[in-house]
């Protein structure tokens, strides 16, 4: 499993140290968050910009260099993220650094992300981020989510789970 440390090395390394914009996302992203997250063995970590070979084993190499195996870092996450329309309006700026930029999805974002799959694990992170969302007095569209959540639920009874837990 990813320690703090870890991620916090990493995360770092990527702002000060490569070029671009990128998203943290999935479980990876609750962990850092301290969001009542579970353990996590992968970083979900997307390129805002295309994720040429050069960037990608420069990525690597700053995963090594922060104790993390190379096949920690996700590429799975990217595909899911850009199969979203318009996922850039919905992205807020997490970290910035002397060379690019970190950001994280918006709530309603990181759930229609977790949705596609919508696993046991998929619903407690959402979960998560919504109660991090309400604990830190962080906006959302309430009533977007209200709607898109009930919409889904007709066909995985799981997303009640969520709905719970906004009102």
């Amino acid at each position: 499993m990813i320690t703090s440390d870890q991620y916090n090395i990493f995360l770092n390394s990527i702002v000060s140290e490569l070029e671009g914009n990128w998203v943290l996302i999935g479980g990876s992203l609750l962990a850092v968050l301290n969001a009542e997250s579970r353990a996590t063995s992968d970083i979900d970590l997307c390129s805002i910009d295309e994720l040429n070979n050069e960037k990608r084993i420069s990525l690597m190499k700053l995963a090594e260099k922060a104790g993390l195996s190379i096949e920690s870092i996700n590429p799975a996450a990217d595909f899911f993220l850009k199969q979203i329309p318009n996922w850039k309006n919905s992205i807020v700026l997490f970290q910035s650094g002397q060379k690019g930029n970190l950001f994280r999805p918006s709530l309603e974002l990181y759930i229609s992300l977790k949705m596609k799959r919508g696993t046991d694990t998929d619903i407690q992170d959402c979960v998560s981020f919504l109660k991090w969302h309400l604990k830190n007095n962080i906006s959302f569209d309430a009533n977007h989510l209200k709607k898109a959540l009930l919409e889904s639920a007709s066909e995985n009874k799981k997303f009640l789970e969520i709905l719970k837990n906004l009102n």
